[in-house]
């Protein structure tokens, strides 16, 4: 039992937990029963809400940005977290505090009775309360696994963005492509829009007919809307119908650039729909939005990056951003990496095993925590033994990487968000 006046978010943090973080429950009925008691007001409210197998906290991060850099009060709920719980939702910019969110799990407990809600059931309903009470107009929402059945897609989303389908979750989502797809398709509404990244040809029409068959307006990348990589800019176009085209160009962006598009074509479509959604702050979203952990140099000196790349979509993407980067001559460029163990190890690995020439690889903590061992083995055919070190802590390993590292040097760590964090805070203290 919780004290519902307790102002220690500790305290309502363990209770959750004690959920069992790691359990899923995909359903919608009891969050909807719940989210009815708390009356929430949804009133001039633009939900925008985000699925896809990568790509997609990088997203939010965007439109957040540039719906503020236009003047709009935005709320913005993302998962997992690096550090603190707070960093899941961000109220106009800032994330949420302490006591918020304790009054936001007070108001989700009253309302709930006994209806039992998962940790991440729990936390969107949070966010919800803590958005309506902000009076925030727009709702940036992370879809955390899937879409059909999430948490999140109990709201009907005003535009649906699907950034990217790929093999992960496979033991809840499908072992298929076109089974991922049609769980991340749950979140098209009848005659909303749906936006689509640039998505293999099963997964692209497994949209197609979901938009069809519910009346929904559907945008593709590489049909309706593209974005030209330039040397110093994003060449943007949009066909929303018979007449010309919209064009218009922008600067280079932090987040990754394959998020860029799909986002921009959002943006375009709130114009279209009388957002004064400016140029200026679509530019200045694109020179400042960040996500900690995408390749995020925290060090120098050798030079660290924080990666979460966590599944062979994102394995690819990083191996697309490091081969982009040469090494100085003579340098060599270092992986500290662990993983879950409901990841695909054996894929993922297979992708690194020729970026780096030294991997240290580390078991993680906890239930999901896979073992160093395991990535040993699946990089032992293809990388030599002498270039192979394991650890048992994420700390540890960081900590031989810098001291064999040369300042010329590159160290990357990834594999998963508990790697990512670790190593955050090992570096912290040091």
């Amino acid at each position: 039992m919780i004290d519902l006046q307790s102002r220690e978010l500790a305290q309502w943090l363990s209770y959750l937990e004690a959920l069992n973080p790691s359990r899923i429950e995909l359903g919608l009925d009891r969050v909807r029963t719940v989210l009815t008691r708390m009356l929430i007001d949804l009133t001039d409210v633009c939900i925008i809400e985000v699925a896809g197998t990568n790509g997609k906290g990088s997203s939010c991060a965007l439109l957040d940005a540039a719906l503020r850099a236009s003047g709009y009060r935005c709320g913005r709920y993302t998962s997992p977290h690096l550090h603190r719980f707070n960093e899941r939702i961000c109220l106009n910019g800032r994330n949420v505090g302490d006591e918020e969110l304790c009054a936001g799990f007070a108001a989700v407990y009253a309302a709930k009775g006994d209806i039992p809600l998962t940790y991440f059931e729990f936390t969107t309903l949070c966010a919800f309360y803590l958005f309506a009470r902000a009076k925030l107009q727009f709702w940036v929402l992370e879809i955390g696994l899937g879409g059909r059945l999430d948490a999140v897609n109990v709201l009907d989303a005003d535009i649906a963005l699907i950034t990217s389908i790929g093999l992960d979750h496979v033991h809840i989502l499908g072992h298929t492509i076109p089974e991922i797809a049609a769980e991340k398709a749950g979140i098209i509404k009848p005659n909303k829009t749906v936006v689509c990244a640039e998505l293999p040809p099963e997964a692209q029409h497994v949209m197609q007919n979901k938009a069809a068959d519910v009346g929904a307006a559907l945008y593709l990348q590489g049909r309706d809307f593209a974005a030209t990589l330039n040397a110093d800019s994003f060449s943007f176009t949009l066909r929303t119908g018979a007449g010309a085209p919209f064009s218009a160009h922008y600067p280079l962006s932090l987040v990754p650039a394959v998020c860029v598009p799909a986002v921009l074509c959002v943006l375009r479509l709130l114009v279209l729909r009388g957002y004064a959604i400016t140029a200026a702050g679509i530019a200045r979203a694109l020179r400042s939005a960040v996500l900690p952990g995408r390749m995020q140099l925290v060090r120098r000196r050798p030079n660290i990056y924080l990666d979460v790349a966590h599944n062979v979509q994102a394995a690819l993407h990083l191996s697309a951003q490091l081969r982009a980067r040469p090494l100085k001559p003579g340098a060599r460029r270092l992986a500290v990496i662990g993983m879950l163990k409901d990841k695909d190890i054996e894929g993922v690995l297979s992708v690194m095993a020729p970026l780096f020439t030294d991997f240290y690889v580390c078991s993680l903590p906890g239930e999901r925590g896979e073992q160093a061992s395991r990535l040993l083995q699946a990089l032992s055919e293809s990388v030599a033994a002498d270039h192979l070190r394991a650890f048992a802590t994420v700390t540890a390993a960081l900590q031989t990487a810098r001291a064999q590292a040369q300042e010329q040097d590159e160290i990357v760590i990834c594999g998963s968000f508990v790697t990512a964090a670790a190593a955050d805070d090992a570096l912290a203290m040091s």
